[in-house]
Protein backbone atom coordinates (compact mmCIF):
# COMPACT_ATOMS: atom_id res chain seq x y z
CA UNK A 1 0.00 0.00 0.00
CA UNK A 2 1.83 3.49 -1.04
CA UNK A 3 0.52 6.51 0.02
CA UNK A 4 1.85 9.84 -2.42
CA UNK A 5 1.68 13.45 -0.58
CA UNK A 6 0.83 15.24 -3.88
CA UNK A 7 0.16 18.85 -1.68
CA UNK A 8 0.00 21.21 1.16
CA UNK A 9 3.74 19.72 2.11
CA UNK A 10 5.65 22.16 3.89
CA UNK A 11 3.07 24.53 2.97
CA UNK A 12 -0.23 25.28 3.95
CA UNK A 13 -1.95 25.10 -0.05
CA UNK A 14 -2.87 21.94 -2.67
CA UNK A 15 -4.26 19.47 -0.44
CA UNK A 16 -3.85 16.30 -2.23
CA UNK A 17 -3.27 13.01 -0.86
CA UNK A 18 -3.28 9.46 -3.26
CA UNK A 19 -3.39 6.70 -1.88
CA UNK A 20 -2.59 3.17 -3.78
CA UNK A 21 -3.55 -0.12 -2.57
CA UNK A 22 -3.07 -2.29 -5.37
CA UNK A 23 -6.85 -2.66 -5.94
CA UNK A 24 -8.19 0.70 -5.43
CA UNK A 25 -7.00 3.78 -6.13
CA UNK A 26 -7.90 7.21 -4.15
CA UNK A 27 -7.51 10.64 -3.38
CA UNK A 28 -8.16 12.54 -0.18
CA UNK A 29 -8.94 16.40 -1.41
CA UNK A 30 -7.73 17.50 -5.01
CA UNK A 31 -6.90 21.20 -4.02
CA UNK A 32 -5.50 24.52 -5.67
CA UNK A 33 -1.79 26.06 -4.67
CA UNK A 34 -1.69 29.52 -3.51
CA UNK A 35 0.58 32.18 -2.61
CA UNK A 36 3.77 32.85 -4.26
CA UNK A 37 3.79 32.45 -8.04
CA UNK A 38 6.08 29.40 -7.93
CA UNK A 39 3.37 27.65 -6.01
CA UNK A 40 0.80 28.68 -7.92
CA UNK A 41 2.30 27.62 -11.26
CA UNK A 42 2.07 23.98 -9.53
CA UNK A 43 -1.91 24.40 -10.61
CA UNK A 44 -0.45 24.06 -14.10
CA UNK A 45 1.64 20.57 -13.55
CA UNK A 46 0.44 17.25 -14.45
CA UNK A 47 -1.02 14.84 -11.57
CA UNK A 48 1.82 12.50 -10.56
CA UNK A 49 -1.10 9.80 -11.13
CA UNK A 50 -3.31 9.01 -14.10
CA UNK A 51 -6.48 10.89 -12.72
CA UNK A 52 -8.36 8.33 -15.24
CA UNK A 53 -7.36 5.10 -13.01
CA UNK A 54 -9.12 6.65 -9.53
CA UNK A 55 -12.02 4.97 -7.93
CA UNK A 56 -13.07 7.72 -5.56
CA UNK A 57 -12.07 11.13 -4.31
CA UNK A 58 -12.81 11.90 -0.80
CA UNK A 59 -13.05 15.57 -0.30
CA UNK A 60 -12.70 16.89 3.66
CA UNK A 61 -14.21 20.20 3.03
CA UNK A 62 -14.74 23.03 0.21
CA UNK A 63 -12.27 25.53 1.05
CA UNK A 64 -10.43 26.28 -2.28
CA UNK A 65 -7.17 24.60 -1.32
CA UNK A 66 -9.07 21.56 -0.74
CA UNK A 67 -11.09 21.65 -3.90
CA UNK A 68 -9.61 23.56 -6.03
CA UNK A 69 -8.60 21.08 -8.84
CA UNK A 70 -11.50 19.09 -8.67
CA UNK A 71 -12.58 20.23 -11.96
CA UNK A 72 -9.18 19.69 -13.54
CA UNK A 73 -9.01 16.53 -12.62
CA UNK A 74 -12.12 15.57 -14.35
CA UNK A 75 -11.10 17.63 -17.65
CA UNK A 76 -8.10 14.75 -17.35
CA UNK A 77 -9.93 11.87 -17.46
CA UNK A 78 -11.62 11.01 -13.68
CA UNK A 79 -14.62 9.66 -14.03
CA UNK A 80 -15.50 8.23 -10.47
CA UNK A 81 -17.12 9.07 -7.55
CA UNK A 82 -16.51 12.48 -5.32
CA UNK A 83 -17.54 11.32 -1.74
CA UNK A 84 -18.69 14.12 0.55
CA UNK A 85 -21.30 15.83 3.04
CA UNK A 86 -24.05 17.43 1.68
CA UNK A 87 -22.92 20.84 3.10
CA UNK A 88 -19.40 20.49 1.18
CA UNK A 89 -21.12 19.24 -1.96
CA UNK A 90 -23.20 22.84 -1.77
CA UNK A 91 -20.21 25.10 -0.96
CA UNK A 92 -17.86 23.39 -2.91
CA UNK A 93 -20.39 24.75 -6.24
CA UNK A 94 -20.25 28.33 -4.78
CA UNK A 95 -16.82 28.12 -4.44
CA UNK A 96 -16.03 26.30 -8.06
CA UNK A 97 -18.27 28.62 -9.75
CA UNK A 98 -17.01 31.71 -8.20
CA UNK A 99 -13.49 30.84 -9.01
CA UNK A 100 -14.58 29.65 -12.79
CA UNK A 101 -16.02 33.21 -13.37
CA UNK A 102 -13.24 34.76 -11.80
CA UNK A 103 -10.20 33.09 -13.89
CA UNK A 104 -12.45 34.33 -17.32
CA UNK A 105 -12.52 37.50 -15.77
CA UNK A 106 -8.91 37.67 -15.44
CA UNK A 107 -7.60 36.35 -18.49
CA UNK A 108 -9.77 38.85 -20.22
CA UNK A 109 -8.32 41.44 -18.37
CA UNK A 110 -5.34 40.66 -19.08
CA UNK A 111 -5.29 39.68 -22.77
CA UNK A 112 -6.76 43.16 -23.31
CA UNK A 113 -4.34 45.14 -21.51
CA UNK A 114 -1.45 43.02 -23.39
CA UNK A 115 -3.28 43.73 -26.45
CA UNK A 116 -3.45 47.23 -26.21
CA UNK A 117 0.45 47.66 -25.58
CA UNK A 118 1.64 45.39 -28.44
CA UNK A 119 2.57 42.25 -25.84
CA UNK A 120 1.59 38.82 -24.54
CA UNK A 121 2.18 37.63 -20.85
CA UNK A 122 4.21 39.77 -18.52
CA UNK A 123 3.97 40.27 -15.16
CA UNK A 124 0.73 41.72 -13.66
CA UNK A 125 0.89 44.82 -11.06
CA UNK A 126 1.04 42.42 -8.33
CA UNK A 127 4.02 40.67 -9.50
CA UNK A 128 1.93 37.48 -10.81
CA UNK A 129 2.15 35.70 -13.75
CA UNK A 130 -1.51 35.43 -14.33
CA UNK A 131 -1.28 37.29 -17.54
CA UNK A 132 0.21 34.54 -19.19
CA UNK A 133 -1.80 31.99 -18.09
CA UNK A 134 -4.87 30.58 -19.50
CA UNK A 135 -8.36 29.69 -16.97
CA UNK A 136 -7.83 26.30 -15.39
CA UNK A 137 -11.57 25.48 -15.53
CA UNK A 138 -14.43 26.59 -16.73
CA UNK A 139 -18.07 27.04 -15.35
CA UNK A 140 -19.17 24.02 -17.32
CA UNK A 141 -16.39 21.98 -15.98
CA UNK A 142 -17.67 22.66 -12.72
CA UNK A 143 -20.83 21.28 -14.10
CA UNK A 144 -19.12 17.75 -14.77
CA UNK A 145 -17.70 17.32 -11.75
CA UNK A 146 -20.69 18.92 -9.52
CA UNK A 147 -22.83 15.21 -11.45
CA UNK A 148 -19.59 13.19 -9.86
CA UNK A 149 -20.98 13.76 -5.72
CA UNK A 150 -22.02 10.79 -4.09
CA UNK A 151 -23.40 12.43 -0.42
CA UNK A 152 -22.48 10.28 2.62
CA UNK A 153 -23.27 11.24 6.36
CA UNK A 154 -20.96 11.56 9.36
CA UNK A 155 -20.04 8.40 11.14
CA UNK A 156 -21.63 5.48 8.79
CA UNK A 157 -19.07 3.33 8.12
CA UNK A 158 -19.31 2.46 4.27
CA UNK A 159 -18.18 -0.40 2.00
CA UNK A 160 -16.24 0.39 -0.91
CA UNK A 161 -15.49 -3.37 -1.65
CA UNK A 162 -11.72 -4.04 -2.79
CA UNK A 163 -11.07 -3.72 0.71
CA UNK A 164 -11.38 -0.53 1.50
CA UNK A 165 -13.89 1.06 4.26
CA UNK A 166 -14.04 4.19 5.40
CA UNK A 167 -15.95 6.57 7.80
CA UNK A 168 -16.58 10.62 8.21
CA UNK A 169 -16.28 12.29 11.41
CA UNK A 170 -16.83 15.60 12.31
CA UNK A 171 -13.50 17.83 11.72
CA UNK A 172 -15.02 20.98 13.15
CA UNK A 173 -13.33 23.32 10.81
CA UNK A 174 -16.29 24.71 8.47
CA UNK A 175 -20.12 23.32 8.14
CA UNK A 176 -19.61 19.78 6.56
CA UNK A 177 -15.60 19.44 7.17
CA UNK A 178 -15.02 15.53 8.06
CA UNK A 179 -11.97 13.76 9.43
CA UNK A 180 -12.08 10.79 7.48
CA UNK A 181 -11.14 7.08 8.52
CA UNK A 182 -10.06 3.75 6.39
CA UNK A 183 -9.85 0.68 7.09
CA UNK A 184 -7.61 -0.80 4.20
CA UNK A 185 -7.05 -4.91 3.95
CA UNK A 186 -3.57 -6.01 3.11
CA UNK A 187 -2.59 -8.61 0.69
CA UNK A 188 -1.91 -10.63 3.35
CA UNK A 189 -5.45 -10.32 4.85
CA UNK A 190 -4.78 -7.51 7.75
CA UNK A 191 -6.72 -4.49 8.14
CA UNK A 192 -4.72 -1.51 8.44
CA UNK A 193 -6.63 2.01 9.54
CA UNK A 194 -5.75 5.40 8.14
CA UNK A 195 -6.70 8.79 9.59
CA UNK A 196 -6.71 11.93 7.49
CA UNK A 197 -7.61 14.54 9.78
CA UNK A 198 -8.87 17.37 6.99
CA UNK A 199 -8.65 20.65 9.12
CA UNK A 200 -9.34 20.56 12.16
CA UNK A 201 -10.98 23.37 13.85
CA UNK A 202 -11.14 25.08 17.33
CA UNK A 203 -12.85 23.33 20.45
CA UNK A 204 -15.82 25.66 21.31
CA UNK A 205 -16.55 27.71 17.99
CA UNK A 206 -19.90 28.94 18.13
CA UNK A 207 -21.09 27.62 14.88
CA UNK A 208 -20.08 24.04 14.11
CA UNK A 209 -19.57 21.62 16.88
CA UNK A 210 -16.12 20.52 18.38
CA UNK A 211 -14.00 18.33 16.42
CA UNK A 212 -14.50 14.30 17.21
CA UNK A 213 -11.96 12.68 18.43
CA UNK A 214 -10.40 9.45 17.36
CA UNK A 215 -9.05 6.43 19.30
CA UNK A 216 -7.15 4.55 17.49
CA UNK A 217 -4.64 4.36 13.89
CA UNK A 218 -2.26 2.53 12.08
CA UNK A 219 -1.00 5.83 10.20
CA UNK A 220 -2.42 9.38 11.04
CA UNK A 221 -1.93 12.15 8.41
CA UNK A 222 -2.40 15.27 10.90
CA UNK A 223 -2.53 19.52 9.77
CA UNK A 224 -0.65 21.99 11.53
CA UNK A 225 -1.05 25.22 9.88
CA UNK A 226 -0.67 26.40 13.82
CA UNK A 227 1.35 24.18 14.92
CA UNK A 228 3.45 26.48 16.58
CA UNK A 229 1.28 29.15 18.50
CA UNK A 230 -1.64 29.56 20.82
CA UNK A 231 -4.80 31.39 19.96
CA UNK A 232 -6.16 34.22 22.03
CA UNK A 233 -9.07 33.00 24.53
CA UNK A 234 -12.24 33.59 22.29
CA UNK A 235 -13.62 35.75 25.40
CA UNK A 236 -10.46 38.02 24.57
CA UNK A 237 -10.91 38.21 20.81
CA UNK A 238 -14.62 39.27 21.09
CA UNK A 239 -13.51 42.24 24.11
CA UNK A 240 -10.25 42.96 21.68
CA UNK A 241 -13.32 43.32 18.30
CA UNK A 242 -15.89 44.93 20.49
CA UNK A 243 -13.01 47.66 20.94
CA UNK A 244 -11.94 48.28 17.25
CA UNK A 245 -15.84 48.41 16.29
CA UNK A 246 -16.69 50.81 18.61
CA UNK A 247 -13.16 52.82 18.32
CA UNK A 248 -13.12 53.11 14.60
CA UNK A 249 -17.52 54.55 14.61
CA UNK A 250 -15.69 57.15 17.20
CA UNK A 251 -13.00 57.86 14.91
CA UNK A 252 -15.72 58.04 11.65
CA UNK A 253 -13.23 55.54 10.61
CA UNK A 254 -13.78 52.52 8.26
CA UNK A 255 -13.09 48.41 9.74
CA UNK A 256 -12.34 46.61 6.60
CA UNK A 257 -12.23 42.66 7.32
CA UNK A 258 -10.86 40.34 4.49
CA UNK A 259 -13.27 37.76 5.07
CA UNK A 260 -13.17 33.63 3.55
CA UNK A 261 -16.58 33.67 2.56
CA UNK A 262 -17.04 30.06 4.00
CA UNK A 263 -17.29 29.86 7.77
CA UNK A 264 -15.17 32.97 8.98
CA UNK A 265 -17.76 35.56 7.41
CA UNK A 266 -20.95 33.83 9.42
CA UNK A 267 -18.68 33.76 12.03
CA UNK A 268 -18.29 37.38 12.16
CA UNK A 269 -21.74 38.17 11.66
CA UNK A 270 -22.49 35.54 14.13
CA UNK A 271 -21.00 37.73 16.86
CA UNK A 272 -22.07 41.10 16.00
CA UNK A 273 -25.64 39.67 15.76
CA UNK A 274 -25.19 38.85 19.34
CA UNK A 275 -23.34 42.29 20.19
CA UNK A 276 -26.24 44.40 18.56
CA UNK A 277 -28.92 42.17 20.70
CA UNK A 278 -27.55 42.37 23.74
CA UNK A 279 -27.21 46.14 23.17
CA UNK A 280 -23.41 46.33 23.40
CA UNK A 281 -22.94 48.23 20.03
CA UNK A 282 -25.26 50.07 18.64
CA UNK A 283 -26.47 51.78 15.10
CA UNK A 284 -23.99 49.45 13.63
CA UNK A 285 -23.58 49.75 9.70
CA UNK A 286 -22.14 46.36 8.54
CA UNK A 287 -21.44 46.07 4.59
CA UNK A 288 -21.63 42.17 3.15
CA UNK A 289 -19.74 43.16 0.13
CA UNK A 290 -19.57 39.45 -0.93
CA UNK A 291 -21.78 37.81 -3.27
CA UNK A 292 -20.36 34.66 -2.52
CA UNK A 293 -20.80 35.27 1.03
CA UNK A 294 -24.21 36.09 0.65
CA UNK A 295 -24.77 32.81 -1.06
CA UNK A 296 -22.55 30.59 1.10
CA UNK A 297 -24.72 32.01 4.40
CA UNK A 298 -28.04 30.63 2.56
CA UNK A 299 -26.21 27.36 2.56
CA UNK A 300 -24.88 27.45 6.46
CA UNK A 301 -29.20 28.31 6.76
CA UNK A 302 -30.11 25.00 5.04
CA UNK A 303 -28.39 22.70 7.50
CA UNK A 304 -28.76 23.40 11.21
CA UNK A 305 -28.66 20.24 12.09
CA UNK A 306 -24.87 20.60 11.11
CA UNK A 307 -24.37 23.09 14.10
CA UNK A 308 -23.06 23.33 17.85
CA UNK A 309 -25.55 23.81 20.44
CA UNK A 310 -25.05 27.18 20.93
CA UNK A 311 -26.21 28.08 17.34
CA UNK A 312 -29.17 25.72 17.48
CA UNK A 313 -30.54 27.63 20.23
CA UNK A 314 -30.63 30.57 18.42
CA UNK A 315 -32.43 29.08 16.15
CA UNK A 316 -35.09 27.55 18.66
CA UNK A 317 -35.65 31.07 19.64
CA UNK A 318 -36.86 32.05 16.17
CA UNK A 319 -33.65 34.38 15.82
CA UNK A 320 -31.50 34.33 12.43
CA UNK A 321 -27.70 34.06 13.74
CA UNK A 322 -26.90 35.45 10.33
CA UNK A 323 -28.52 39.05 10.58
CA UNK A 324 -29.03 42.27 12.75
CA UNK A 325 -30.65 46.16 12.17
CA UNK A 326 -27.83 47.56 10.39
CA UNK A 327 -26.32 44.76 7.86
CA UNK A 328 -26.45 45.40 4.14
CA UNK A 329 -25.72 42.80 1.72
CA UNK A 330 -23.96 44.22 -1.32
CA UNK A 331 -24.51 42.67 -4.74
CA UNK A 332 -24.08 45.05 -7.85
CA UNK A 333 -20.30 46.30 -8.38
CA UNK A 334 -21.51 49.34 -8.70
CA UNK A 335 -23.11 49.65 -5.34
CA UNK A 336 -19.74 48.22 -4.00
CA UNK A 337 -17.91 51.52 -5.23
CA UNK A 338 -20.15 53.78 -3.62
CA UNK A 339 -19.17 52.29 0.01
CA UNK A 340 -16.10 54.84 -0.64
CA UNK A 341 -17.90 57.61 0.69
CA UNK A 342 -19.23 55.68 3.55
CA UNK A 343 -17.15 56.74 7.53
CA UNK A 344 -17.38 55.05 10.58
CA UNK A 345 -18.75 51.39 8.78
CA UNK A 346 -17.56 47.57 9.05
CA UNK A 347 -16.92 46.19 5.12
CA UNK A 348 -16.53 42.46 5.16
CA UNK A 349 -15.48 41.75 1.79
CA UNK A 350 -13.32 38.92 -0.56
CA UNK A 351 -10.93 37.50 -0.72
CA UNK A 352 -9.75 36.58 2.54
CA UNK A 353 -5.92 36.79 1.70
CA UNK A 354 -6.65 39.90 -0.61
CA UNK A 355 -5.26 37.92 -3.15
CA UNK A 356 -8.48 39.54 -5.58
CA UNK A 357 -11.98 40.17 -5.37
CA UNK A 358 -13.99 43.48 -3.68
CA UNK A 359 -11.86 43.49 -0.50
CA UNK A 360 -8.33 45.34 -2.58
CA UNK A 361 -10.43 48.26 -3.90
CA UNK A 362 -11.46 49.12 -0.23
CA UNK A 363 -7.96 48.56 0.83
CA UNK A 364 -6.99 50.66 -2.25
CA UNK A 365 -9.68 53.31 -1.28
CA UNK A 366 -8.56 53.84 2.79
CA UNK A 367 -5.03 51.68 3.35
CA UNK A 368 -3.33 54.89 3.79
CA UNK A 369 -5.93 56.38 6.32
CA UNK A 370 -4.43 56.18 9.97
CA UNK A 371 -8.48 56.41 11.37
CA UNK A 372 -9.42 52.73 9.19
CA UNK A 373 -8.96 49.36 11.09
CA UNK A 374 -8.06 45.93 9.05
CA UNK A 375 -9.19 43.11 11.00
CA UNK A 376 -7.28 40.06 9.63
CA UNK A 377 -9.89 36.79 10.64
CA UNK A 378 -8.04 34.15 9.09
CA UNK A 379 -4.72 32.70 8.07
CA UNK A 380 -2.51 34.73 5.21
CA UNK A 381 -0.60 32.56 2.79
CA UNK A 382 3.08 33.72 2.59
CA UNK A 383 3.07 35.71 -0.59
CA UNK A 384 0.07 37.17 -0.58
CA UNK A 385 -1.01 40.99 -0.19
CA UNK A 386 -2.81 39.67 3.27
CA UNK A 387 0.40 38.32 4.40
CA UNK A 388 2.38 41.54 3.68
CA UNK A 389 -0.41 43.67 5.50
CA UNK A 390 -0.39 41.65 8.62
CA UNK A 391 3.83 41.48 8.75
CA UNK A 392 3.31 45.37 9.03
CA UNK A 393 5.29 46.19 5.82
CA UNK A 394 5.26 50.13 5.27
CA UNK A 395 4.61 50.29 1.90
CA UNK A 396 2.45 47.82 -0.48
CA UNK A 397 1.35 47.76 -4.03
CA UNK A 398 -2.54 47.47 -4.66
CA UNK A 399 -3.43 47.86 -8.92
CA UNK A 400 -0.33 49.11 -9.40
CA UNK A 401 -0.15 51.67 -7.07
CA UNK A 402 2.37 51.96 -4.52
CA UNK A 403 0.57 52.79 -1.15
CA UNK A 404 1.91 53.42 2.11
CA UNK A 405 0.15 51.33 5.31
CA UNK A 406 -1.07 54.12 7.51
CA UNK A 407 -3.97 51.76 8.89
CA UNK A 408 -4.35 50.35 12.45
CA UNK A 409 -4.00 46.52 11.64
CA UNK A 410 -5.41 43.71 13.53
CA UNK A 411 -5.06 39.97 13.71
CA UNK A 412 -7.90 38.10 15.72
CA UNK A 413 -6.60 34.76 15.56
CA UNK A 414 -9.45 33.80 18.32
CA UNK A 415 -11.32 33.91 14.78
CA UNK A 416 -9.11 31.18 13.42
CA UNK A 417 -11.38 28.11 11.82
CA UNK A 418 -7.88 26.25 12.41
CA UNK A 419 -6.83 24.68 16.13
CA UNK A 420 -3.98 25.94 17.60
CA UNK A 421 -1.02 24.30 18.68
CA UNK A 422 -2.90 23.15 21.84
CA UNK A 423 -5.86 21.84 20.09
CA UNK A 424 -3.63 19.72 17.79
CA UNK A 425 -1.80 17.79 20.28
CA UNK A 426 -5.14 17.41 22.18
CA UNK A 427 -6.56 15.78 19.22
CA UNK A 428 -2.84 13.86 18.60
CA UNK A 429 -2.89 12.59 21.75
CA UNK A 430 -6.79 11.08 21.76
CA UNK A 431 -5.09 8.09 19.71
CA UNK A 432 -3.12 7.14 22.63
CA UNK A 433 0.64 5.32 21.09
CA UNK A 434 -1.51 3.10 18.77
CA UNK A 435 0.01 4.56 15.85
CA UNK A 436 3.07 3.87 14.30
CA UNK A 437 3.62 7.00 12.14
CA UNK A 438 2.17 10.47 12.12
CA UNK A 439 2.86 12.42 8.85
CA UNK A 440 2.63 16.46 9.28
CA UNK A 441 0.95 18.61 6.54
CA UNK A 442 -0.90 21.97 5.79
CA UNK A 443 1.43 24.11 7.47
CA UNK A 444 4.94 26.07 6.33
CA UNK A 445 8.26 24.06 6.34
CA UNK A 446 9.59 25.40 9.65
CA UNK A 447 6.06 25.16 11.66
CA UNK A 448 5.83 21.52 10.04
CA UNK A 449 9.53 20.64 10.99
CA UNK A 450 8.70 21.94 15.06
CA UNK A 451 5.44 20.78 15.41
CA UNK A 452 6.75 17.10 14.20
CA UNK A 453 9.94 16.86 16.21
CA UNK A 454 7.11 18.70 19.50
CA UNK A 455 5.33 15.42 19.08
CA UNK A 456 7.76 12.82 18.71
CA UNK A 457 8.93 13.84 21.73
CA UNK A 458 5.91 13.92 23.15
CA UNK A 459 4.01 10.73 22.05
CA UNK A 460 7.53 8.71 21.13
CA UNK A 461 6.00 7.83 17.66
CA UNK A 462 7.48 8.03 14.74
CA UNK A 463 6.40 11.48 12.63
CA UNK A 464 7.46 12.66 9.54
CA UNK A 465 7.48 15.51 7.56
CA UNK A 466 6.82 14.79 3.80
CA UNK A 467 8.12 16.34 0.55
CA UNK A 468 6.15 16.96 -2.38
CA UNK A 469 5.32 13.95 -4.86
CA UNK A 470 6.93 11.67 -1.71
CA UNK A 471 6.17 8.36 -1.76
CA UNK A 472 5.52 6.01 1.27
CA UNK A 473 4.86 2.39 1.35
CA UNK A 474 2.84 1.79 4.58
CA UNK A 475 3.63 -1.66 5.99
Amino acid sequence: MKLKFCGATRTVTGSCYFVNTGEFKFLVDCGAFQGKDEIEKLNYEPFPFDPSQLDVVFLTHAHYDHCGRLPILVKQGFKGKIVSTQPTRDLAEIILLDSARLQKEEYKRWSAKSTNKGERGGLSEEGSLYAERKPLFTEEDVQVALELFEIYPYGTSVDFKKGVEFRMRDAGHILGSATLEFWIKTKEGRNRKIVFSGDLGQPGARIVRDPDLIREADYVICEATYGNRLHKNRDETLLEFLSILKQAKEEQGNVLIPSFAIERTQEVLYEINLFVENNILEDIEVFLDSPMASKATEVFKKYPTFYDEDARRLIEKGDDPFYFPGLVAVDSAEESKRLISKKGVVIIAGSGMCTGGRIVHHIKNHIEKSNTHMVFVGYQVEGTLGRRIVNKEKEIRVMGQKLQVNAQIHTLGGFSAHGDQRDLRYWLRSFGHSPKRIFIVHADEEIAIGFASNIKSELNIDVDVPKLNEEIELK
